[in-house]
């Protein structure tokens, strides 16, 4: 069976660019946190960290509990994009890239003779040694190399960190593997899978196509998986952007009512660049509030509280931010008062349709609004985020800064940031 793919996956990406840029900090354990308090959660963890059970979601707390020398350090997004940015170059510089799956994972096409295990494994060397030259001697990466990108993929979460596996013709070394280092399987999808005896990865690789349309309840996602597994590609179905959000745990000295919106507002400044730079028109918005323990309760120990608010709206479709900020001002006007202290806030715009499909307003308001957000944008462009923006961001231009999904790449522009 032919190597199709390389898979290229990270190292505990966030927290060796952080021992990338700080030597001190190399060999140590590193956690990287959202915000400057213990009650929020480690966004990622260096290897050293995870020696002592640290790992993504651990509450900081818990994790000082874990790893008494623990160094936690508040997370730097934008240096985190310009590392992503230089591994695309080294790995570019090698092979072309096919697919940027997340911040730290990519996925390359293989061609002729590189289809060769040798060569392939020559080729995954040489990514290797491009990254270390690029990106920083301490930036490691795990390469899997396999017939289609889903087991690439697994075949790099093998050998962990600064790993390299090639998988066989037969593909034996898959059956060795847990339910769950198949991506997409996970406690829930373990469960049912096993409901219907399927109880180890041998098993899986072997299961009929009409099995697993009955686990994932789907003909075409079983018929999918089955084919996957047995190495054959399988093209991607196209996807269409569903939601543009932003959420945002607050700072202590900005947990009350005034700070929640006012960085909400920030967040919707930014959702709505995003959604012009994406040339997209939103139909509905949606905001919400987690509060900081319940009204009349004890919070729980992690300091997450257990109920929040949130609401929604439809919209004329639109994509200027004016039009999308009084949405959000009319949602949270409707908010209950007193429930507790605001810990977290979001918001999404949902209902998108690319620009092609949408209808302009015949109002010349609302033909303003546009306008003038396209010129806030192209200031920001220009000059510097946040340089320009609506009265109601006053004073919170540098809250809520960057931050990156694993599954999506913050854009550079400084227009959208």
């Amino acid at each position: 069976m032919p190597l199709r793919y390389l898979f290229v996956d990270m190292n505990a990406f966030f927290a060796s660019v952080e021992q990338q840029d700080d030597p001190r900090l190399r060999g140590r354990p590193v956690a990287v946190i959202p915000t400057r308090a213990e009650t929020t959660f480690c966004i990622a963890a260096s290897y050293e960290a995870r020696a002592f059970g640290v790992k993504t979601g651990t509450p900081v707390w818990q994790a000082r509990r874990l790893c008494p020398g623990l160094v936690t350090i508040e997370a730097d997004h934008d240096r985190y994009t310009v590392a992503h940015h230089r591994v695309l170059d080294a790995v570019g510089s090698v092979l072309p890239v096919g697919r940027v799956l997340s911040v730290d994972e990519v996925s390359c096409g293989l061609v002729g003779d590189e289809r060769r295990p040798d060569r392939a494994v020559g080729l995954a060397n040489r990514i290797k040694a491009a990254i270390r030259a690029r990106a920083g001697e301490w930036m490691r990466c795990s390469v899997g190399a396999g017939p289609n990108g889903m087991l690439a993929k697994v075949a790099a979460d093998m050998h962990k960190p600064d790993g390299l596996t090639v998988l066989p013709d037969d593909l034996a070394p898959l059956d060795g593997l847990a339910l769950t280092d198949f991506p997409g399987v996970g406690p829930r999808m373990e469960r049912r899978l096993k409901l219907h005896g399927v109880f180890t990865a041998r098993q899986l690789r072997a299961a009929p196509a009409a099995t697993l349309a009955t686990v994932w309840g789907s003909k075409l996602l079983g018929e999918r998986w089955h084919r996957l597994l047995r190495g054959e590609e399988v093209p991607t179905p196209p996807e269409r952007r569903r939601s543009v959000s932003h959420s945002h745990v607050l700072p202590p000295e900005l947990r009350t009512d005034a700070g929640a919106y006012g960085v909400l507002v920030r967040l919707t400044h930014k959702a709505a660049a995003r959604l012009r730079k994406m040339n997209y028109w939103a139909g509905g918005l949606s905001v919400g509030v987690t509060w900081k323990g319940e009204a009349g309760a004890a919070p729980d120990p992690a300091g997450w509280g257990r109920s929040g608010w949130s609401a929604g709206c439809r919209l004329p479709h639109c994509q200027d931010t004016p039009n999308l900020l009084r949405a959000v001002g009319h949602l949270w006007g409707k908010r209950p008062a007193g429930e507790g202290v605001p810990f977290k806030v979001g918001m999404a715009l949902v209902d998108l349709r690319p620009a092609a499909s949408a209808t302009p307003s015949l109002f010349a308001d609302d033909r303003a609004a546009a306008d003038l957000s396209r010129a806030v944008d192209g200031v920001n462009a220009e000059f510097g985020r946040s340089m320009a923006y609506f009265g109601g961001m006053w004073g919170l231009r540098d809250a809520a800064p960057n931050r990156i999904a694993f599954n999506r790449i913050p854009d550079l522009s400084r227009a959208v940031s």
